[in-house]
């Protein structure tokens, strides 16, 4: 397992020419994602099929074996500012004002009356979701380096670092272009990437670690990651020494068997590997949802942090999980509280009547339901003679029961009922049933009274002939349109209310405020202290400075500035010593159990697993005979 100490001769690269103009920029100012764009949404959609078909087959981190197996060591400083930023590379300016509060080299924090100065980090931690919505170059260009590189173009003294780790949108071109970006030692501004892999653990000072994973879509650890893992415990890892683990979930879509796989595959990081070498983990850092949350071990030492507020579109707080709560955990579930929320729950309400905008920022989408109606008229024969005249409801079916399409048009509403009751997928059981029939209903019955209005208004004109058709079909784009939208609203609208479609809900709202990042502190004394940092309200206009100094920022604030805040006071956690908070005793030497999918009586060993057991064994004898030659 090879050690790479950090090399500070290695002197950064000269920054680059100040842009003049925007025109000279290198890339382009992109506005948040528009998600329910009907482009976005089958763009998406094939990537997320062809890359869910093809990861299962070839996937990118086995041939990541090929690459040394490094370990960075930044554990020769007596303390370390760390700063970690996750689902990041949305619209310029949320993520902007993200990267420019990173690259600021100190920032004061006021909080009930007491003052806190920070350092910008030595290690900028990206925790997933570099870019959104989908992994191409030049999105990556526009969304994350343009602005990373813009918000410090270089380094005025010692380099900080970067490392990163792939969530659900990196992996949709199968890694292809996190790999070239983040695993090539390459520079981003005045950022230095220093990885070779896909995940990483990063030796800190003190006692501490940082180990990054790569779950590939929220499913699974691959062999070669544990193997590599198992390998820096076997070696490297001391009884005391503490560990921070950064991982990238999926946002959920229901309960899905990859998450329990995944869950069961870091029980078993925690489990098998960390604890047998006598560390600890105390810190989750997690990634997929847009927004912080923290809960807190009940009379423990560890934290679940959830936080993805680096410049993507913000998630609900109002229907987290309860107050308290049990978390799975190598020895048995555990209970935790929950000890801080940003936005806070109330906020996170108001947000969603903004739902109701959905139409006005939706209007190609609301297009696309008024051409599906006009289609669906065609198919009814609406368009022949005079049977778009004076319609009624038993009209309407006679036309079904009577269209040279009506099997084509039976299998539309089928297809309408099993779509819906998928799409219901927050749902289950017979509630996720009754939801998706009452949706496609209420999709059936929105049809039929757009036919239905549209007949009644193109017959009040008077009109006779091509013009009587040509009004109807218009009328009925455009009440499809409107119907459409403002339907898919209060859709959504209701189903919130239930607690269901959150995502669906909140990500056409292009929320770009209420982001965040957290600040971490690893003092002399070997106590963790984590700063979340909130900003309310993000820059709106900039202004390009073309004779600043060459590492100042490109564009400042045309006005006041974004001002940041602590979400809550900061967290401390850990303390060096035998006698730290929360650590454990010597553990076992019993020979590990295997993960059983699905509970049950474990069954025979996987040889990972007798290795590892082997190795923590070995380990356990040289400390006894250790022990043993000091106290002789």
């Amino acid at each position: 397992m090879a050690e790479t100490p950090a090399d500070p001769a290695d002197a950064p690269p000269p920054c680059l020419p100040r842009p003049s103009d925007p025109s000279d920029l290198g890339f382009v100012r992109r506005p948040m994602v528009r998600w329910f764009d009907p482009h976005q949404l089958v763009d998406t959609a094939v990537r997320v099929l062809l890359s869910g078909m093809f990861s299962s087959y070839a996937d990118n981190r086995e041939l990541q074996a090929r690459e040394p197996a490094e370990v960075p060591d930044r554990s020769g400083q007596a303390d370390l500012w760390l700063d970690y930023v996750a689902d990041l590379g949305d619209g310029w300016n949320s993520t902007y004002t993200m990267a420019r509060l990173l690259a600021t080299e100190g920032l004061t924090l006021d909080s009930a009356g007491e003052t806190h100065s920070t350092e910008r980090g030595r290690i900028l931690v990206m925790g997933g979701d570099a870019v959104y919505p989908v992994p191409k170059a030049v999105e990556y260009e526009n969304r994350m380096l343009g602005p990373y590189r813009a918000a410090l173009p270089c380094a005025r003294a010692e380099a900080p670092e970067l490392f990163a780790i792939p969530g659900s949108h990196d992996w949709y071109d199968g890694l292809v272009n996190f790999t070239s970006i983040f695993c090539r030692n390459r520079w981003i501004g005045g950022w230095r990437t220093c990885q070779r892999r896909s995940y990483f653990a990063l030796k800190l000072p003190n006692g501490w670690w940082l180990w990054g994973i790569d779950i590939q879509f929220g499913a699974s650890v691959d062999e070669v990651q544990l193997q590599y893992f198992a390998d820096v415990a076997a070696d490297q890892l001391q009884p005391g020494d503490r560990v921070i683990l950064c991982m990238s979930k999926e946002v959920e879509s229901g309960r899905k068997q990859d998450e329990i796989h995944s869950e069961r595959d870091v029980e078993y990081l925690e489990r098998e590997i960390i604890q047998p070498s006598g560390a600890q983990l105390l810190l989750y850092l997690k990634s997929g949802k847009h927004y912080y949350s923290r809960y807190e071990e009940k009379d423990g030492p560890r934290h679940h942090i959830e936080s993805g507020g680096g410049g993507a579109f913000l998630h609900p707080t109002h229907n987290l999980p309860a107050e308290r709560i049990d978390l799975p955990a190598a020895d048995g579930a555990t209970t935790y509280l929950r000890a801080g929320t940003y936005p806070s729950a109330a906020v996170s309400k108001r947000l969603r009547k903004r739902i109701w905008l959905m139409p006005a920022f939706n209007l190609p989408l609301a297009g696309v339901f008024g051409t599906v109606q006009v289609l669906l008229a065609f198919m009814l024969s609406l368009h022949l003679g005079e049977r778009h005249v004076s319609l009624g409801v038993g009209d309407l079916l006679r036309a079904m029961w009577e269209s040279p399409t009506a099997f084509l048009l039976s299998l539309l509403v089928l297809a309408s009922v099993v779509g819906m009751v998928r799409f219901a997928h927050d749902a289950s059981g017979i509630g996720r049933v009754l939801l998706g029939l009452a949706h496609s209903t209420l999709q059936v019955a929105s049809v039929a009274g757009v036919m239905l209005a549209a007949s009644y208004l193109s017959s009040t004109l008077g009109l006779e002939g091509v013009w009587s058709l040509l009004v109807f079909l218009g009328l009925v784009w455009l009440l499809g349109s409107i119907s459409g939208i403002v339907g898919m609203a209060g859709y959504l609208w209701v189903t919130g209310l239930l607690g269901f479609h959150n995502t669906e809900a909140y990500a056409p709202l292009h929320h770009q405020d209420l982001k965040h990042f957290l600040r971490l502190h690893i003092q002399a004394d070997g106590t963790l202290t984590l700063y979340p940092i909130g900003i309310d309200r993000v820059g709106r206009k900039w202004t390009l400075c073309p004779d600043a100094p060459a590492h100042a920022p490109w564009f400042t604030p045309d006005g006041p500035g974004p001002e940041p805040h602590l979400i809550e006071q900061p967290i401390r956690i850990g303390q060096s010593g035998a006698h730290a908070s929360g650590m454990t005793t010597s553990p076992s030497r019993a020979l590990p159990h295997p993960v059983v999918a699905g509970g049950g009586t474990p069954g025979p060993a996987h040889p990972r697993e007798h290795e590892l057991a082997r190795r923590a064994v070995r380990r356990g004898d040289s400390e006894d005979e250790n022990d043993g030659g000091r106290s002789s």
